[in-house]
């Protein structure tokens, strides 16, 4: 008896050993797969044991390595979405189904205002527009126009993302294109009614003539002469209206030369010099014969003889108007001053849009186009420049510009 329980206990024993000695390499593989979820980059290494216990290592390592490719890809195509994302103009924000920030590239941080990522902060916690959380809500894809708190204009497209409760929301901001848009409805408004009167006057003189009145010598005269002032002020504005076209389409060519700033002042003179003298108005001219800009002599000429005009137009009679020069680091600055009544604030800002009047009764009794101020900015801009307006002292108006100089100051000193 004693011998089969001897017997007994050493076949226990020896199957315990055996099954020990089976089960390490089992113990070393689930020790490996342990490393290689916690470093993606480690792979098992050879194994002793049964040939299905290589194969499961080989196949393990053969899923770390497929497993380690998507990881790089799916790093590499994020990478890339977001460099592309930061690339766009418009902004771009994906929000997940609790309304939180997943991405958020650039142009989305400068439209709302923010420097941090805000990665997994709600969304609505920073944008408070309540035409946000409708697109949000929305069950399909939508858009709408918003002003973002202490930010621009802006069209908001959300659209859902596939298989998520998530939103992908585009931002584009429109501010500039719904300034050009009122600028265009009131340019097509001022035309219209600029060119109405003129029109009205012409049709109204012919149709009195025919009716009669060319038989009357002293009511002919009037009338005809009333035809011929308003065909010239028809002339004048399609003229202006020809030259601001060409400016914006880029036709109008410029021919950038050194050019005498005081040749050109006194050359634009001679067009203003009969108006002057008949509402005895002194122009003071005050330019070194050395100042020189990189200018268009000719779109020089027209600038100068507008602001010069608008100077001796609206001063009143007797009264002065200087035109002066001054070197400032790299430009020559020159300024058209006046005594007249200026221009008060609100309208200073706006002076240099087409068909802009302060005072639009004085412009037109004053025989102005209205388009003689954009076509001055057109020009000093087409030519490198800036140009502005600032209230005199004591009183009246500064119109100025400011164009390169045609040469460098160490250059004309070396001269």
């Amino acid at each position: 008896m004693t011998e089969v329980v001897i017997a007994l206990v050493c076949i226990a024993v020896t199957a315990i050993v055996t099954v020990a000695i089976m089960r390490r390499p089992q113990r070393a593989l689930i020790k490996d797969v342990q490393t290689i979820v916690r470093d993606p980059g480690r792979r098992i290494p050879s194994i002793t044991g049964s040939a299905d216990m290589r194969e499961l290592a080989r196949w393990i390592n053969a899923l770390a390595e497929d497993s380690e490719r998507s990881r790089d890809a799916l790093h590499h195509e994020r990478t890339l979405l977001a460099s592309v994302a930061d690339g766009l103009t418009q902004g771009v924000i994906a929000i997940d189904g609790e309304r939180k920030i997943e991405m958020l590239n650039d142009a989305a941080r400068r439209m709302l205002g923010v420097q941090s990522s805000l990665v997994g902060e709600p969304l609505l916690e920073f944008v408070r527009v309540p035409e946000l959380r409708e697109l949000i809500d929305h069950t399909n894809d939508a858009s709408a126009e918003v002003q973002l708190p202490h930010g621009p204009r802006t069209l908001i497209r959300a659209a859902r993302t596939w298989g998520r409760a998530g939103r992908v929301l585009l931002l584009e901001d429109v501010t500039r294109v719904r300034r050009l848009e009122t600028v265009r409805r009131d340019f097509v408004a001022n035309v219209s009614h600029e060119l109405r009167t003129p029109v009205a006057v012409i049709r109204a003189n012919a149709e009195t003539l025919l009716a009669g009145a060319k038989n009357d010598p002293q009511m002919a005269t009037k009338l005809i002469d009333g035809l011929h002032r308003n065909a010239e002020r028809l002339a004048r504005i399609l003229a202006d209206l020809l030259d601001l076209s060409r400016l914006d389409a880029g036709q109008y060519r410029l021919e950038l030369a050194p050019t005498s700033v005081k040749a050109v002042t006194e050359q634009s003179l001679t067009a203003v010099e009969p108006q002057a003298q008949a509402r005895k108005i002194e122009v003071v001219v005050d330019i070194p014969e050395r100042f020189e800009v990189r200018a268009d002599a000719k779109a020089l000429d027209q600038i100068l003889v507008n602001l010069i005009d608008n100077g001796v137009k609206y001063t009143q009679a007797e009264g002065h108007v200087w035109v002066q020069a001054k070197e400032l680091d790299q430009t020559i600055r020159i300024e058209v001053r006046d005594d007249g009544p200026g221009i008060s604030d609100k309208h200073r800002a706006r002076v240099f849009e087409r068909f802009y009047r302060a005072d639009p009764s004085r412009s037109r009794e004053a025989g102005g186009t209205g388009l003689g101020l954009s076509i001055v900015k057109h020009l000093v801009e087409s030519m490198g420049g800036e140009v502005g307006v600032e209230p005199n002292t004591p009183r009246g108006s500064i119109f100025w510009l400011q164009l390169p100089r045609a040469t460098k100051p160490n250059e004309a000193l070396a001269s």
